[in-house]
């Protein structure tokens, strides 16, 4: 073939790729790889199939070498050897679990010791829940760290099959903090733990407009997304206005050792949940952009869920309400938990001082609570 024809088939074939992968991203499909293995903010540790993990952390994190080691417990790293070692200028790695069953922490070490970090799945990897994730592993204003392992947010957890519950077991949770309605309780009661089951904490908030069985009726009837738009925003401002009161509880509760680790959760784990997790990651200085990032991380969770959902309501409500209708009630939207700041700074004057003042979280207590969880 002469040379500029086989450079003309060489740039056609390029072309090619390139419209492939600009179709698949326009489509839907699967991300390519390059995108996949973007650049993380942080070290993150995540699940690629049953027994494998990959850990990957910022460049900035270490140029040299870095030696991986793992434990049961954060403070129970084995550094008697390293269960992966990284060359220079490679920032992953990937190993196989010993024990799938059992979860465990790694620590990251660089630069012969003088860096480390601590670093954990995220997302745990339960059968029966989707969105049941640690809190740890986010950066103070101060360049401090959360602890992995200390405060858990999910959805409800009456679908946790028996190797959940034995999973679960083994974190030795202490306490759980339920802010679902008593109607949402007795209909999906939280499966229980094995052994000495963790104290339960009902927190019951009862948000006007999204009762799951008046919520059933008006999906069933029709109902459209500017209006549950609407309610959701409502929502998230009544949990300042209204339901203030369960939140301080949840705080004095965790900042009795004696009750951690703790579970936080409601039924989709993204609304009560959502707005309790990020009023702890502020008070113990996380910046306000990593807060809503944890918050929106729902909607990657929760997205095989959301696909299900929006095919089976226009058929459930023989089509009286399209399954793009019910988006917003689906979605963790930025708008929405702004709602809630919004709200606190209108009323408080800022986020500290709803701490302090609505919460009870006064300088002493936030001392104590940043003594817990940060690192």
């Amino acid at each position: 073939m002469p040379m500029h024809s086989r450079t003309t088939s060489l740039r056609a074939a390029w072309a090619a790729t390139l419209v492939a992968v600009w179709l698949a991203a326009c489509t839907g499909a699967s991300p390519p790889v390059w995108q996949e293995l973007a650049p993380v903010a942080r070290p993150v540790a995540d699940r690629i199939d049953g027994d494998r993990l990959r850990i990957r952390w910022p460049v900035s994190f270490a140029l040299g070498p870095v030696d991986v080691y793992r434990g049961t417990s954060p403070d129970g790293i084995d550094h008697s050897h390293p269960v992966a070692h990284a060359r220079p200028l490679f920032n992953k790695v990937t190993l196989k679990e010993s024990d799938p069953s059992q979860r465990h922490y790694f620590e990251l070490v660089a630069d012969g010791g003088a860096k480390t970090r601590i670093v954990a799945e995220r997302k745990l990897p339960l059968e029966g829940t989707d969105n049941f994730r640690d809190i740890g592993g986010y950066e103070t204003e101060d360049g401090r760290v959360v602890r992995w392992g200390l405060l858990y947010r999910s959805n409800d957890l009456a679908d946790l099959t028996a190797n959940d519950l034995r999973y679960l077991t083994r974190l030795h949770i202490k306490m759980v903090c339920d802010f679902r309605s008593d109607v949402e309780r007795t209909r999906a009661p939280d499966r229980t733990l094995e052994g000495t089951p963790p104290k339960t904490e009902a927190l019951a908030i009862e948000v006007e407009g999204v009762d799951p069985a008046k919520l059933q009726e008006r999906i069933r009837t029709g109902v459209r997304a500017d209006q549950l738009e609407l309610i959701m925003m409502n929502a998230y401002r009544s949990f300042v206005t209204h339901y203030s009161d369960q939140f301080e509880t949840m705080f004095d509760r965790i900042l009795d050792e004696r009750n951690l680790p703790t579970i936080v959760h409601c039924t989709a784990g993204k609304d009560r949940t959502g707005f309790a997790s990020a009023m702890v990651l502020l008070a113990l200085g996380v910046p306000q952009k990593t807060v809503f990032e944890d918050y929106m991380a729902t909607n990657r969770y929760r997205a095989n869920y959301k696909k299900w959902i929006m095919r089976l309501v226009p058929i459930y409500s023989l089509f009286r309400t399209r399954g793009e209708d019910l988006e917003p009630l689906l979605d963790a939207r930025r708008p929405y938990l702004q709602a809630s700041i919004d709200t606190i700074e209108a009323e408080y004057g800022s986020v500290d001082r709803y701490l302090d003042q609505r919460l009870g979280l006064d300088p002493q207590k936030r001392k104590r609570l940043r003594r817990i969880f940060l690192r």
